[in-house]
């Protein structure tokens, strides 16, 4: 299976709701469209990479020129002092090992990350993966305590634009605000939205059934001219 492919090639094991969702549906991808002003804008963008493109980010040993940096350079040389102390954050090291979800459509990249072991943990135990935002200056910003919360945000969020950037100190962008504002305006009632809410109290998105509908080709056929003709 690729499955077990995949986490024999990475040494780490798939928690057990993304194992149910891969083994449901290889990846996942829906975009839809809003029209304003007579324009059709295409907003909404939610995306879950397939196990093939669940690619290793940093972590790995290369062979290049020694004189340019790195990745891992590039986090010492910035590394500042975390706001909270108390949860570790991924390093671009060989030992954490972090995976692409969705690359945000190039503004940013959302990750699974599996930390380093800490000294107190046992060599047969790793620390459940956790959902990161890595953004285009290289800063870790947490977002679910695992995939299954993560594609529930995603929902509510109807995958609007950067939504996940909604959950960082820089926020979102006066042209993301203003798509919030006109579908969405309920997700911005708080300024700042904690890590401890319960997603399973957020209101429902409620999807028409007729989208997924497909309009099959239908062919006329011609009158039979025989039966028309007079004997």
């Amino acid at each position: 299976m690729l499955l077990t492919a995949w986490e024999q090639r990475h040494c780490c094991a798939l928690p057990e709701d993304m194992r149910q969702f891969y083994m449901s549906t290889d990846g996942f991808k829906l975009t839809w469209n809003y029209e304003y002003a007579g324009e059709m804008l295409s907003i909404g963008n939610m995306k879950i990479n397939s196990i093939s493109e669940l690619r290793r980010l940093a972590g790995i040993k290369t062979q290049g020129d020694s004189d340019y940096p790195n990745l891992l350079d590039v986090e010492i040389c910035s590394r500042q002092d975390d706001c909270n102390p108390a949860r570790r954050r991924p390093n671009f090291g060989v030992k954490c090992k972090i995976f692409e979800l969705d690359s945000c459509q190039g503004i940013g990249k959302v990750c699974l990350v599996y930390l380093d072991r800490s000294d107190c943990e046992s060599d047969l135990k790793r620390e459940d993966p956790k959902i990161w935002l890595l953004d285009r200056s290289f800063e870790w910003h947490f977002l679910a305590e695992g995939f299954t919360q993560y594609f529930r945000m995603m929902l509510i969020h109807q995958g609007l634009p950067q939504w996940q950037f909604k959950f960082t100190p820089m926020g979102l962008t006066p042209w993301a605000e203003q798509m919030f504002v006109l579908i969405a305006p309920h997700l911005l009632q708080s300024n700042h939205v904690t890590q401890s809410v319960e997603w399973s109290d957020m209101p429902y998105n409620h999807l028409d059934p007729a989208i997924f509908k497909t309009r099959g080709k239908s062919s006329k056929k011609k009158p039979d001219t025989a039966k028309n003709r007079s004997t």
